[in-house]
This record gives structure tokens, sequence and C-alpha cells, in this order.
């Protein structure tokens, strides 16, 4: 990926000194970079030239690592991949501004490359923004319901997922870009769920019960409410207490609600892989891509998860 990463530092050349600084400390932290590594295996699959591919897969990562920095601010987080947020290294003002910059790079360099799919791309941010605003607006409720709950997870990391898949074939003029859109929001999907799995079990990377303390109520906590009522998830949250969220905890692994999210999850990238399989262009690099992904993904949760 290193050719990726020099065209990410690229895109921040002709800027404020101080707001290159603070990009540059941001990609240079690294990451999984798996959005920009399917729009390049989708680029690769409809032969386009490298060049644009790179500038495609730049600003799928730009827009990824900018609502990053606006998701630290809000949940004011310390650390992301082993290094400060730049909301506790630079201050919140600065992460909302950088956060910001990254954002119109991103869609500057779409506007470069064809004008007309700023509209997509910037709808793909809307919807971003809303999905966040919706899950602002219903923090601290433990009576989300299914629809509600996917609405959330399809446009906060959904979307981006679908532009990761569609952009290339958007640029190649292909009319099939719809249905790459379609399987990227659920591969996005499946990755959601897996991230708010891992929320409940120790040794995962992530702070245990982060998300459930701060109020946000996913696809576990929601299978397990509508089967046994939400009374003690209630009780629990009014005074959380770690004896307490362990009882919850086990009384959610006994309901075999982390299973049933896992085979949710499972079962919409093999939704995914088989549109991407139906449709008319070489996409071997990317069910190949999305297929090790997974698998070492959920390798890794059955380490954790009973």
């Amino acid at each position: 990926m290193e050719s990726l990463d020099e065209r990410l530092i690229e895109a921040l050349e002709g800027s404020v000194e101080l707001a290159k600084k603070i990009g540059e400390y941001i990609i240079r932290s690294g990451g999984k970079r798996i959005r920009p590594r399917i729009t390049l295996a989708v680029a690769e699959g409809l032969e386009l030239d490298e060049s644009d591919a790179l500038d495609l897969a730049s600003a799928i990562e730009l827009i990824h690592t900018a609502s990053l920095v606006h998701d630290d601010v809000i949940d004011l987080a310390e650390k992301r991949r082993n290094n400060l947020t730049v909301v506790m290294r630079w201050g919140p003002e600065l992460a909302v501004l950088s956060g910001d910059f990254l954002f119109v790079r991103a869609l500057r360099i779409i506007a470069g490359k064809r004008v007309e799919m700023v509209d997509y791309v910037a709808k793909v941010v809307e919807d971003m923004v809303k999905a966040e605003i919706l899950q602002e607006a219903v923090r601290g409720s433990v009576h989300l319901d299914l629809d509600t709950y996917y609405r959330i997870i399809d446009g906060k990391t959904g979307r981006l997922f679908g532009a990761s898949f569609a952009l290339p074939a958007y640029y190649a003029g292909k009319p099939y870009w719809g249905e790459l859109d379609r399987a990227g929001t659920l591969v996005g999907r499946a990755f959601q769920i897996v991230d708010d799995v891992l929320d409940y079990f120790p040794g995962t990377g992530k702070d245990r019960f982060k998300d459930l303390l701060n109020g946000k109520t996913t696809l576990p906590l929601i299978l397990y409410t509508e089967r046994y009522g939400s009374s003690l998830v209630e009780r629990i949250l009014k005074n959380p207490r770690e004896e307490d969220l362990l009882e919850l905890f086990e009384k959610m692994v006994k309901a075999g609600v982390f299973e049933e999210s896992l085979a949710r999850a499972r079962g919409y990238v093999k939704e995914a892989l088989g549109l991407v399989g139906n449709l008319p262009f070489n996409g071997s690099n990317v069910v190949n891509l999305v297929s090790e992904y997974f698998e070492g993904v959920f390798k890794r949760v059955s380490a954790v998860v009973p």
C-alpha cells in the first residue's frame, strides 16, 4: 500500500502547513486500508488506469479518515491505532477543521476526475452524517428496533463501503455501479456487526463495553432485549458496575445473540460476493480480497467469542 500512502500525502500538498502536518500524522498512523484496497481491486477488474485508480482510492480513504477524526471529537477518544487522536493532540477546534479539510480534499479529487461523481460522493457523505445524527438522537435507548439499527450502520459504515465498490465503475460509466454499491453496503453492514460484537469481549483491542456504556445499542443487545426484555439492561446501565456488566454478558452468551449476530454478518458477506460474482467484469480480485479479509476477521473473533 506504499503507493496509496504516497498519493494520500500528495493530496495534502498546497495546504496550510499545520493542516498538512495533521493530515500526515493521521495518514502515517496506518490502518487496514480495506476500503481503498477494495476500490483498487474493482478498478483492476475494470482495467482502469493505475493513476486513476489511486486517485479514487485516495478519495475514499480521505473521507474515511475525516469521519474517524470527527468521531473521535464526538467520543472524546484518547487513542486510535495506538496513537493519540487528533482531538487529544491538537484540541477539538483543529480536529474538527482538519476533518473538514480532508472531506473537501476528497471531493476536489473526485471533481478533478469526473465532476458528475461529486453529487454521488456528496450524497454518500451526507448519508454518513445523517446516520451519525440519528445515532446521537437514539443514544441511550435500549428499545432500538432492527430497522433503525440497520439505517444507522448502513449509513455510517455501509455507504462508504458501497462507494468503495462502486466508484471505479461509476467513473468508467458502467451501468452496474449501483449493484456494486449494494454489494459494498452489505459488506459494510457485516463489518459493523462484527465490530459491535467485539465491544463485549476482552482482548480484542477495543475498550470492553465502550459502546454499551456510551449508550450505543447494537445488534447483540437488540436481539437479547427482543427475547428477554430490557429491564435488566436498564437497571445495569443506570449504575454500571463491572460485576453487573459481566452478568449481562454471560446472559447474552447463553442466549446465543453473539453467534446469531456473526451468522448474520457471514450471510451479508456471502450475499455481497454473490452480487459481485454475477456482474460482467472480472471481480475475482474483489471476491478474493473480501473473502480473505473476513476469513481472518472471523478467525480472530472465534478466538474470543464462545
